[in-house]
């Protein structure tokens, strides 16, 4: 087979160069996009690893402040002093602002209203605070109903003869009777709507019924209470109306 000629060994090498002129930068170009996308997830995961320490560190910080604060509000707030308990509720609401008041004295802050009737506005005010905070953390009272009656003894009294009364038609706990300093006009039912909730809204207001006590408007606190994509407590508020006070003509005594 004859060699090729010089000009057209020189037109060939001529032929690939223009060929790698062209791959080349190609190549190039391809290897420095793969880098790049694979920086860039790097990067990404290095920058979503700081933020779920950054989270953490933050959630870790907040545990700490609650705790300081429950240490120091527990004295006050379990006080027989209402200069000592006003102090602590102030406190507790303060702390509230910063998502940092010790939430698990939630269902004791609204029990203070019963000891200390005078307080029942400031605790009102401490437990709606409470439950600001709770909705920014998903989080909620126990289960169960709760009853709110007129701030007198003998709306508390009659109140701790309803809770007893309901105790033996309902399935769930009664978690107490609170004094409020300022309720609704008429009887209401506060929970959050879902089918679940309002089938046991429904066994309350029949037992209520059966106990006298009707109508029962129903009020949702889903989107006052309920943080997006947090699941709905089974938390029910009965709220006794200022119109319509237990033991009032054709309510229960």
């Amino acid at each position: 087979m004859a060699e090729p000629t010089s000009s057209s060994l020189d037109l060939t090498l001529d032929r690939l160069s223009k060929i790698a002129g062209i791959l080349v930068p190609l190549v190039i170009g391809a290897v420095g996009a793969l880098y790049t996308i694979e920086k860039d997830k790097s990067d990404q995961a290095t920058r979503d690893a700081q933020l779920r320490r950054d989270q953490d560190q933050r959630a870790f910080d907040n545990a700490q402040k609650q705790y300081s604060n429950l240490t120091a509000l527990l004295p006050l707030l379990t006080s027989d002093k209402p200069n000592e308990v006003k102090i602590g509720l102030e406190v507790y609401i303060a702390e509230t602002k910063d998502s940092q008041a010790p939430i698990d004295l939630q269902l004791s802050i609204q029990q203070l209203s019963n000891q200390f009737p005078d307080q029942a506005a400031l605790v009102q005010r401490a437990a709606e605070a409470g439950r600001e905070q709770q909705k920014t953390q998903c989080i909620a009272n126990p289960d169960g109903l709760y009853i709110q009656v007129a701030n007198t003894t003998d709306q508390l009294d009659r109140g701790k003869s309803l809770a007893r009364t309901l105790a033996n038609h309902l399935t769930w706990p009664i978690q107490g009777v609170q004094r409020i300093d300022q309720g609704p006009a008429v009887n209401q039912l506060r929970y959050y709507f879902n089918p679940d909730n309002d089938v046991r809204a429904a066994n309350i207001i029949t037992a209520l019924a059966q106990s006298g006590i009707s109508p029962i408007q129903k009020q949702d606190l889903t989107q006052r209470y309920l943080k997006s994509g947090c699941t709905p407590p089974h938390v029910f508020e009965l709220w006794m109306g200022t119109s319509t006070p237990l033991g009032s003509p054709g309510l229960s005594r």
